[in-house]
């Protein structure tokens, strides 16, 4: 031993003396590469206990049953927008000056609720203007139904008139053929009416004899259509047809007073008699000559009150707006002139569509801005929902009523889902109601949130793995369980069609076995830890 100390003594001179021979700069650089050496070594080793401390510890790895991975029984993951399910923006439909604001940020305000309001000086005017004719057409309405009621009195007496001008005139015919000139017949009222007075024109007596035999008839006819004569007849047409029938009887009266004239006294008739003849035939001619103008007379004024019945009746109408009367139509004018005055004014008035309370208000007074500029944000706090976007195979599996949790420990459920999707977004949008944990939430936050996927069932050659959990080898594919012991067993399987990010296995999984979600970087017996 004192001969190697002494034999290691003398190596350790020897180099010494060799390292201190050498220049300055060599023995710097020596000094600096043992430092580098001995730090190199000093991180390997330790380096190497962590590598080992790591792999006794384990990997953590997660797992998951076959069935809920074919399944998807995974939550799945969304991301949604708190918003109102009452709420209205506003916007300002057009352009001006804000004179005044009336309700402030936080506010709750009823549907109808005045905000705020442009310069409007000028409408307010026209309104007013609008009002006012719109009262005058009015007024001018009720002036023409007075009008036509006056009208229609007179049409009434001009009908009553006109009737019992029509039934006296019958009354005047009857008494001059029946009661004055029947004197001087024989069977009058027969069809064998004959006049006994002898008169040189044989041709003569024989129109007599056939005009008398018309006008019985005439009479006849007359007196039964006296009896069904009402208001509502056509009295123009009757006077027109008595005033014929009157005529008749003066033509035949003419004739008869001219055989008088030419007549012989005889046994039949004396000379006495035949003036007495003559002096009652021209009585009636007196009688139906002041008929016949009482008739053109009545029939005038009826003519004059049924035209101003019409005129009145254009003019005016009890029947309501939609009767087409000048009148109507004027007020009809003067309303439409005064809504859209009225509409005008509403523009420049900014209320609030529905009660809720204002979350935006972006307006002050004096402001000037531009039509449809947006003023505000009305919106019911108090009922809330989450408005999220999923794509359409996340959509597939969602169902309207399926259930949602949501970040803080609420709980929601799917109200609606999009039949199509959004041409923003180019997703389809879900809404879901929350039924628990309202109060955590503000209206417009940002909230993640799982919704539960639906549940399908799944047979044995229908079992699905995402591809991260299947690991090929050159012995063929194999998934990864975790045994009693937290260590790796691996399981040979077989793999099928290709399904997006998952692979169906045909062969060599149960519904119901435990397999790693992930097989990356793993090898069989490899300890590990549970996520």
């Amino acid at each position: 031993m004192k001969i190697l100390i002494q034999t290691i003594g003398k190596h350790i001179k020897k180099y010494a003396e060799g390292f201190w021979a050498l220049s300055k700069t060599m023995r710097t650089i020596i000094l600096v590469v043992i430092v580098l050496a001995c730090a190199f070594s000093i991180r390997f080793l330790g380096q190497k206990e962590v590598v080992n401390d790591t792999a006794f510890l384990g990997r953590t790895v997660s797992v998951a049953r076959v069935l809920d991975l074919s399944v998807n029984a995974i939550p799945l993951p969304l991301l949604g927008t708190v918003t109102s399910r009452s709420e209205a923006t506003i916007r300002a439909e057009i352009g001006g000056k804000i004179i005044a604001v009336y309700q402030k940020l936080g506010d709750y305000v009823g549907a109808g609720t005045v905000i705020a309001e442009f310069e409007n000086a000028g409408e307010r005017a026209s309104v007013l203007q609008a009002e006012g004719a719109y009262e005058a057409a009015n007024a001018g309405k009720a002036i023409a139904e007075i009008s036509r009621g006056s009208s229609d009195n007179s049409l009434d007496e001009a009908k009553t008139q006109a009737q019992n001008v029509i039934a006296s005139t019958y009354t005047v015919l009857d008494d001059a053929i029946r009661t004055k000139t029947d004197t001087a017949w024989k069977n009058p009222q027969t069809r064998e009416a004959k006049l006994p007075v002898t008169i040189p024109d044989a041709k003569l007596v024989i129109e007599i004899e056939n005009e008398r035999i018309t006008i019985e008839t005439m009479l006849r006819t007359r007196d039964e259509k006296n009896k069904l004569l009402t208001s509502n007849s056509d009295l123009i047409k009757e006077l027109d047809l008595v005033e014929a029938e009157a005529n008749i009887v003066k033509d035949y009266l003419d004739d008869l007073s001219f055989a008088f004239n030419h007549a012989l006294p005889d046994g039949n008739a004396s000379q006495a008699a035949i003036d007495g003849f003559k002096a009652v035939t021209g009585g009636a001619r007196t009688s139906v000559n002041g008929a016949l103008s009482t008739i053109a007379n009545t029939r005038n004024t009826l003519n004059g009150s049924l035209a101003a019945s019409r005129i009145a009746e254009q003019n005016s109408s009890t029947s309501g707006v939609d009767s087409g009367s000048s009148s109507d139509a004027q007020v009809k004018s003067a309303l439409g002139n005064l809504r859209a005055a009225q509409a005008r004014l509403e523009k420049t008035i900014i209320r609030s569509p529905i009660s809720g309370t204002i979350n935006s208000i972006s307006i002050n007074t004096g402001d000037f801005i531009s039509p449809y500029t947006e003023v505000a944000v009305v919106s019911n706090n108090g009922a809330l929902e989450v408005v999220a976007y999923v794509t359409e195979d996340d959509a597939r599996e969602l169902v309207i009523g399926g259930s949602t949790t949501i970040e803080g420990g609420g709980m929601g459920t799917i109200t609606r889902i999009a039949p199509a999707l959004d041409p923003n977004t180019k997703k389809i949008e879900v809404r879901i109601g929350i039924t628990r944990g309202i109060e955590t939430l503000m209206n417009g936050a940002s909230v993640r949130l799982e919704a539960k996927r639906t549940t399908k069932k799944i047979v044995g050659t229908d079992l699905k793995i995402p591809l991260a959990a299947l690991k090929i080898t050159p012995e063929g594919a194999i998934v990864f369980s975790v045994s009693a012991s937290s260590s790796l067993v691996a399981h040979e399987v077989s793999m099928g069609t290709l399904m997006g990010d998952q692979v169906v296995i045909p062969v060599g999984l149960t519904p119901d076995m435990v397999i790693v979600t992930d097989a990356r970087g793993l090898q069989g017996g490899m300890p590990v830890s549970l996520k």
